[in-house]
């Protein structure tokens, strides 16, 4: 029953791959900018990526990704952050079409986030005692905060998500995404939205 089951969707999969004109060859390369910010170290971030996708059928592809980004805060009184990342892994790509030449389009990517650069302000509390005096001249308990600035890195599994609108020419050679939603997490709860847009070109 499971051998008949498996014959089945894989024939499902064949007749949808040869009834739009994919073949083994064919390949899409996405590129694009994309602009964002991570909430807990409130940084905003600019970057890039690249991704080839295998389309299996007109609704399903597969294929990886890089992206590569540069990140900086300017807070005050706080941790300023000034990193480069880069994420690369594996993707998981759907298409829903709404008509001949739009689509609504969501990835599920599967990550891995490294993070390198430094950290600059009260990242770190060292408490240091002064002399300090009250309003009448008597010597009172108080103290100071070291700022500290030092080297960062950071290393994560990131789980990304994002749903956007896809439009592609008639010959499907060529398209657009543009991704208004655009979702990632990394360990610890760390979270960053993201918008990005693609242009796709179809090989084969």
């Amino acid at each position: 029953m499971k051998k008949r089951f498996s014959s089945i969707i894989a024939l499902f999969l064949v007749s949808y791959a040869a009834a739009s004109d994919i073949s083994w060859k064919t390949f899409d390369i996405k590129v694009g900018p994309a602009f964002g910010g991570w909430n807990d170290v409130s940084t905003t971030m600019i970057g890039g990526s690249i991704s080839l996708v295998k389309p299996i059928t007109p609704y399903v592809g597969a294929g990886v990704m890089a992206e590569f980004a540069t990140d900086a805060s300017a807070c005050v009184d706080c941790a300023d952050y000034d990193f480069n990342e880069f994420s690369g892994g594996l993707l998981l790509n759907l298409n829903a079409p709404i008509s001949s030449r739009f689509s609504l389009v969501a990835n599920f990517m599967f990550l891995l986030n490294f993070q390198d650069g430094t950290v600059d302000g009260l990242y770190f509390i060292h408490p240091e005692p002064i002399e300090a005096y009250d309003a009448e001249g008597n010597s009172i308990t108080a103290y100071t905060r070291e700022k500290d600035n030092h080297d960062y890195e950071f290393e994560s599994f990131m789980f990304r998500s994002n749903l956007g609108v896809s439009w592609r020419t008639q010959s499907d050679f060529f398209g657009l995404e543009f991704y208004p939603i655009d979702f990632a997490v990394v360990r610890g709860g760390d979270a960053r939205m993201t918008f990005s847009l693609n242009a796709v070109f179809r090989l084969f």
